[in-house]
């Protein structure tokens, strides 16, 4: 599915452009038009490498899925590929990619499914609001600003979680958190490696290092940057945090072997009197104790009781227990 919007010269606003308005539109310096293109079919690839004139190779990265953002420069247009990020509905993280080719006077924005912050630019677009009357290259800052703020929602629910698992870890044991530790480790981890290649991107594009970016419009970039660079101190926070967590995890379960393997010792060992002595008395005794004198029976079963609680008082005075 394509949508095609044209500002021109007089400040007003165009949708639902043919082919060949979107052609006679990149004829006019003084227009801006942004074509965007929801799974690109024929139809749409000729229409890139025709009309917009692509590089072969960047309506190939615009079809196939690419596994990290980058920047490329051609000779009238600038190729960017960001990542967006949301959530599914059973609760896992999933990247999104979104393709945008930046000229002079036209943006083309590719992607796979939907995408928030497209939705919420064309919605201003179709309500006649000037971003695009101020140029492609403002177009691209207020899209790439929607896309990498959709990020926030998504570190605070990550910040929610690791909170809450500090908290559980620490309030003791309460079942076995080892699996949400990992999940939202990985999700971090996630994070970090699709927000660390943005920053290098969006550090070249407020730098002033290309045509088809104004100098008056350099300096926003520079403001998505400072975002990423929040971002990326939170999920690298977040990481310590769970790196903590999953050491004092081990150390707990640890701990909590020791005192187990503590408790069972200390019983085995109370119970070993008990056992040496009926060992003893049982094998070389030709008649029950019951069948003869009364007070060979008694002097051995007071032995035995008095055996437990000397051995808890000297494991009390050596901190065995």
């Amino acid at each position: 599915m394509m949508r095609a919007y044209l500002a021109t010269g007089d400040g007003t606003v165009e949708c639902g452009l043919s082919v060949a308005r979107i052609r006679k539109a990149l004829a006019d310096e003084r227009s801006v038009l942004w074509v965007d293109i929801e799974d690109p079919e024929d139809a749409d690839i000729e229409l890139l490498l025709e009309v917009f004139e692509l590089h072969p190779l960047t309506v190939e990265d615009c079809i196939m899925p690419n596994a990290r953002p980058k920047l490329e420069e051609f000779d009238h247009y600038l190729f960017v590929i960001l990542q967006g990020v949301r959530r599914e509905p059973e609760g896992h993280l999933r990247t999104a990619e979104l393709d945008l080719c930046l000229g002079k006077n036209f943006l083309v924005t590719v992607r796979t499914g939907r995408l928030k912050s497209i939705e919420e630019n064309c919605i201003r677009v179709e309500k006649k609001s000037p971003v695009i009357g101020r140029g492609a290259d403002f177009l691209l800052y207020t899209i790439t600003e929607s896309l990498i703020d959709s990020y926030f929602p998504i570190l605070d629910e990550v910040e929610t979680k690791v909170d809450e698992l500090q908290a559980k870890i620490l309030a003791g044991p309460s079942g076995d958190p080892l699996r949400d530790l990992f999940h939202v480790y990985n999700e971090l981890v996630t994070l970090r490696r699709t927000l660390a290649p943005h920053r290098e991107i969006l550090s070249r594009l407020y730098r002033e290092e290309f045509r088809v970016i104004k100098q008056a419009h350099a300096i926003y970039f520079r403001d998505i940057y400072d975002h990423l660079t929040r971002m990326s101190e939170l999920v690298d926070s977040g990481r310590e945090v769970m790196t903590m967590l999953l050491e004092a995890h081990a150390t707990i379960v640890s701990n909590r072997l020791n005192e187990i393997m503590k408790t069972m010792t200390a019983g085995a060992t109370l119970a070993l009197p008990l056992v040496i002595v009926t060992g003893i008395f049982g094998m070389n005794f030709g008649e029950h104790p019951e069948l003869g004198p009364r007070w060979i029976y008694q002097v051995a079963s007071l032995t035995l009781l008095l055996a437990i609680p000397v051995l808890l008082v000297l494991f009390r005075r050596y901190r065995w227990l």
